[in-house]
């Protein structure tokens, strides 16, 4: 094999950056929060007392991993932050919360949270600051909470078995209707269509702008829960009922994903992990190296790929 044909397949076979799942397992003792790549080794990223029980995670836009503690150590519901080197600080442990449950993020940075205890939705602020977005007689019982491209607020009721769409004044209509059993966990794609799980039968609905709905998923489902997408548009479904995580590609075709290793999966969400910039050959002596820079400013990757003695 000649001398560049060696430097371009030691180059090919570098392992590529990708997004990375994180999924909340309740469990029915300790509960825990598992990582996984995209190859789908599972490891555990936090763990939780036996009196604790995390329900929703999501990411705020520089990256930090926020998880809703619906029982917060017997009794103290909390919303806990971790910072980019796993470190965990307590974000909020405000009153209002009551069974705190699925989590996201809007454009301006404010914090959404499904709870659950009250039949309704709370907003906070970047300190902290809490205030009442939606509820009863709207809601029942809440369950997946999403964000579309306007700011617009879907929140799956299991009770009402409808889809609420609040717009940014709190002007509450219904969005979707039909068809759905138990609505558990939504999630929008790239191109603004709204999925929703049914956790009563064991699919996964798809909806456009207008409310329209089709099938998506029905096969490989047990008790879907919550739903995520990839950077590439793969739909990835948590299956309370039998631990597992299933996999869609954008046309509906599924596979098994994750098959152990996990606990009563709730609620997912992605770290999107960039691309690292393009690596760099670089002459030292007589030595070819590798130069990989990473994503991360504390790493660095150097590799000789060749040595001409």
């Amino acid at each position: 094999m000649g001398f560049l044909a060696s430097v371009l397949l030691l180059a090919g076979v570098l392992p590529a950056q990708g997004d990375v799942l994180y999924v909340t397992s309740p469990g029915t003792g300790n509960g825990s929060i598992q990582r996984i790549d995209s190859l789908s080794n599972v490891s555990t990223f936090a763990s939780f007392g036996a009196y604790d029980r995390p329900v929703g995670l999501t990411f705020s836009s520089v990256g930090n991993l926020f998880v809703s503690d619906s029982i917060g150590n017997g009794g103290n519901p909390v919303i806990y932050r971790y910072d980019s080197s796993g470190s965990r600080s307590v974000f909020t442990t405000a009153g209002l919360l009551a069974h705190p449950g699925a989590l996201a993020f809007n454009t301006s940075g404010n914090l959404y949270v499904c709870n659950a205890g009250a039949n309704a939705i709370l907003k906070f602020d970047s300190q902290g600051k809490a205030t009442a977005v939606a509820g009863y007689p709207d809601l029942l019982s809440p369950n997946g909470l999403a964000l579309d491209k306007s700011g617009n607020l879907y929140v799956a009721d299991a009770s009402y078995n409808k889809v609420e769409k609040f717009d940014a004044y709190g002007n509450a209509s219904v969005f979707a209707n039909t068809g759905l059993s138990n609505p558990s966990g939504v999630a929008f794609d790239s191109n603004g269509n709204l999925y929703v799980s049914n956790s009563a039968n064991n699919t996964v609905d798809r909806f456009d702008s207008q409310g329209r709905g089709t099938l998506f998923a029905n096969s490989g489902l047990n008790e879907p829960r919550g739903l995520a997408f990839d950077s590439s548009g793969n739909l990835y479904i948590a299956n309370q009922g039998d631990n597992t995580i299933e996999k869609f590609d954008p046309q509906g075709h599924g596979s098994l994903f994750v098959s152990s290793g996990l606990n009563d999966p709730c609620y997912l969400a992605f770290a999107q992990v960039p691309e690292p910039p393009a690596s760099i050959l670089v002459l030292v002596g007589c030595a070819l190296l590798l130069y990989r820079p990473s994503p991360f400013p504390r790493l660095r990757s150097l590799m000789m790929v060749h040595s001409r003695n």
